[in-house]
């Protein structure tokens, strides 16, 4: 997908070219397809829930200024991805931290609104699917009608596959676990499990080189997003 391999320019992310933008448009689907959380978990996420820890980076998906949570099952602490590690998910942090933003995706953001009374996931879903709907055969589209929802799902059957207890399958996901057995892997001391069984998912990005962090030049120049009209 050019979004993901080089587009055109910012507007015209659909269209070959060599040009890549690090933003939600690439992030989030690594994230989504990595760690299998609800889409809103990731598009909501703050520059300070990118936490550094003795085992390495971790994403603490909690309530935070920007949304709620589902439940209490759903906080939890995930690894974060070794693929976007490599590929300068830590220096983008860095580079919209930096500019002051507190939302870790900006651009799913009317700056004119209350950011907490807005849909971060359903923006994402509206700016990337099409992008992706693009590339899908008359078969695929139907298949996966339900893009993220898919998406969600069929990383927990990938590590169901894999041999991975159905426990830690539920932890990583975030759901209620079956019995009172169910552990809680909520802290960072969790995070060596937890990254141990997420690399049994299969390297879907290992084609993408990494580049230089460029930004949106409406995140770059703290502007409203195109969307917002």
């Amino acid at each position: 997908m050019p979004v993901l391999t080089g587009c055109q320019s910012a507007f015209e992310q659909d269209r070959p070219g060599d040009s890549v933008f690090h933003s939600a448009n690439f992030y989030v689907p690594m994230l989504l397809a990595y760690l299998g959380p609800r889409r809103f978990e990731i598009t909501g996420l703050t520059v300070r829930d990118i936490v550094e820890t003795q085992n390495g980076y971790g994403i603490n998906i909690d309530t935070n200024p920007l949304r709620r949570i589902k439940n209490v099952s759903s906080i939890r602490m995930l690894p974060m991805p070794d693929e976007l590690g490599r590929l300068g998910f830590v220096d983008y942090v860095g580079a919209i931290k930096g500019l002051g933003y507190q939302a870790l995706f900006p651009e799913l953001y009317d700056p004119q609104h209350p950011l907490d009374e807005q849909d971060s996931g359903d923006r994402f879903y509206k700016d990337f699917v099409p992008l992706a709907q693009a590339h899908f055969d008359s078969h695929d589209e139907v298949i996966w009608a339900r893009l993220l929802h898919a998406i969600r799902h069929g990383h927990s059957d990938t590590l169901k596959q894999a041999g991975v207890d159905s426990l830690v399958i539920d932890d990583i996901a975030g759901r209620f676990g079956q019995g009172e057995t169910a552990t809680r892997y909520t802290n960072p001391a969790g995070l060596p499990l937890l990254r141990e069984k997420l690399r049994l998912y299969p390297n879907i990005t290992n084609r993408l080189q990494p580049r230089p962090i460029n930004l949106l030049p409406w995140v770059a120049q703290r502007r409203s997003p195109p969307w917002t009209g």
